[in-house]
């Protein structure tokens, strides 16, 4: 008996009305031809270059189980557009399986292997690749030309927002979802770890962004499971700049029309329009979560599920392991304490345990901020002291700076001046050759150094103008915590960045070293702490 295999693949455009013409014409021939119509397989709406569709699967399984021996479809197109792998079907594996292969327009029938089809079919499947490679390379033109004109295609616009009515489909916020988002940043801003803030949206039953899309949409969300918040999911809200109102696409790629493996690109490759739409979060508060990010912090919880203040920012002043806490006897927080993390895990032999009472030690931290809180009372006077501790210049070093750039750059046009005379005076014979080479050295060579010299000024101004910045910051940060009675975990982090702790002495009479080193004014010192780790 033979079976008849009829296949139809087509462009997602006219797919429907293509499959039929070509089934009616294919139903009519199988009487005359007396076969037996074993199946229809039809992908439609997926490409050609993929060979992974599902109907040409299931045709390929039912060919190797041997259930038909005859394939039909309307063009060699339809079977494929990728000319490697229909060379390699037709030429190799349709024939070791005893299956006849035809395609009706291009007269292809591998039972006529002598017709002067058969002897075009490589070149036809050629170019049957060209035109999906170019069609492939005017989609990427034409989307890339829209989002470079602010065009927001996204099937799915970024939780948080919904896609506009306009010609650009500009996002629009959806207050319930914007609300999330915000808590979400602020959550983190205030020192929660991915986990914890999972924890709190399962326990509050906030719908995942994808069911809450389902939910609005009256879709079904097939693509989970458990419905729980993830860290993924967290992250990737966190690290979306479509929250601060700029429009970000083109960030993926795929390797090429064949390998749809998805690559994403640097960000200097996106296409990003600033200030869009409306922002969900400021950024102020999108820059305090990338600082915390970056902290050295990333405090664990206690037992009793609560992450202390200093949890992550102290380290041990003589191998530079991260403290550990540990939680006192039936939960007393007066016996809650720091040990070195080294002592911890290796014992007395690696390092000694550095131990301090956490309460002790957050009292020593909150007097010492409070102190820094009293100076600024007089911010001039406190500007001039944290100044004075980050980079060591003085305003009159700042002075002698500017009027020493505006003597030199008065100089180097005086000597451009002079440069040109005597250029001039050497043309005109009023100054003899060798003369004139001799002025032009000394000239250039006082110019050179001058120009050097300028560069480093206006270099250590720079430097300068971002000390003086830098500690406006922090003083406007002590100020937030001004009248604090306690030490808080976001207060932490907003103003250390770590403490290390010298080691424990049971002679009290002696002092014990411990050192607050602060945001702002204690950057240059962050090599010194991975020193002490390395």
């Amino acid at each position: 008996m033979i079976w008849l295999r009829l296949l139809s693949l087509t462009s997602w455009r006219s797919s429907k009305r293509r499959s039929l013409s070509v089934r009616k014409l294919s139903l009519t021939n199988v009487k005359e031809q007396g076969w037996t119509l074993y199946d229809e397989y039809v992908d439609d709406g997926i490409s050609g270059v993929s060979f992974d569709r599902p109907g040409v699967q299931r045709m390929l399984d039912d060919a190797k189980n041997g259930k038909i021996n005859l394939i039909i479809c309307k063009d060699m197109s339809r079977f494929g557009r990728n000319y490697i792998q229909v060379g390699q079907y037709v030429d190799y594996i349709f024939p070791s399986y005893n299956i006849r292969f035809i395609a009706l327009n291009d007269n292809i029938d591998t039972a006529n292997a002598d017709s002067a089809s058969m002897d075009m079919l490589p070149i036809m499947n050629i170019f049957n690749e060209w035109h999906a490679a170019n069609t492939s390379k005017k989609l990427k033109a034409v989307i890339a030309s829209g989002a470079k004109a602010g065009k927001y295609k996204t099937p799915n616009p970024s939780y948080g927002y919904l896609k506009g009515d306009d010609e650009f489909c500009t996002p629009v916020v959806d207050p319930y979802a914007a609300d999330v988002v915000r808590r979400i940043f602020e959550m983190r801003a205030k020192g929660m770890s991915l986990l914890q803030i999972c924890g709190v949206l399962n326990e509050e039953k906030i719908l995942l962004p994808s069911d809450y899309r389902c939910q609005r949409t009256g879709q079904v969300n097939k693509t989970t499971n458990d419905h729980l918040w993830g860290i993924g999911n967290v992250k990737c809200i966190l690290n979306n700049e479509m929250y601060l109102g700029h429009l970000c696409q083109l960030k993926t790629t795929t390797v090429s029309y064949k390998n749809h493996k998805v690559i994403r690109k640097g960000k200097e490759d996106w296409v990003i329009i600033e200030n869009n739409h409306e922002p969900i979060i400021s950024q102020e508060l999108w820059d305090k979560v990338r600082e915390y990010e970056k902290s050295v912090s990333r405090g664990k919880m206690t037992k009793s599920r609560v992450t202390v203040p200093l949890s992550g920012l102290m380290y041990c002043q003589d191998c530079g392991n991260k403290m550990r806490v540990h939680s006192g006897a039936g939960g007393n927080k007066m016996l809650t304490g720091y040990t070195c993390g080294l002592h911890s895990r290796c014992g007395k032999g690696c390092c000694s345990s550095h131990y301090i009472r956490e309460y002790i030690m957050e009292e020593i931290v909150l007097n010492d901020i409070k102190a820094m809180i009293d100076l600024t009372i007089d911010e001039d006077a406190a500007k001039q002291i944290f100044l004075a501790k980050r980079s060591g210049m003085h305003d009159t070093q700042s002075a002698e700076d500017s009027k020493r750039i505006a003597y030199v750059k008065d100089r180097l046009t005086e000597l451009d001046r002079m440069i040109v005379k005597v250029y001039e005076d050497n043309v005109n014979g009023k100054v003899p050759d060798e003369v004139c080479k001799t002025l032009l050295e000394k000239y250039q060579a006082e110019k050179t150094s001058l120009q050097a010299e300028q560069a480093e000024l206006e270099k250590r101004m720079e430097t300068a103008m971002q000390d003086e910045q830098d500690v406006e910051e922090f003083i406007r940060r002590l100020k937030k915590y001004a009248g604090a009675e306690a030490l808080t975990r976001e207060m932490c982090l907003d103003l250390i960045e770590y403490v290390t702790v010298d080691e424990y002495v049971k002679d009290r009479t002696k002092p014990r070293k411990i050192h607050v080193y602060y945001k702002f004014l204690d950057e240059g010192l962050k090599d010194k702490r991975n020193a002490l780790v390395q």
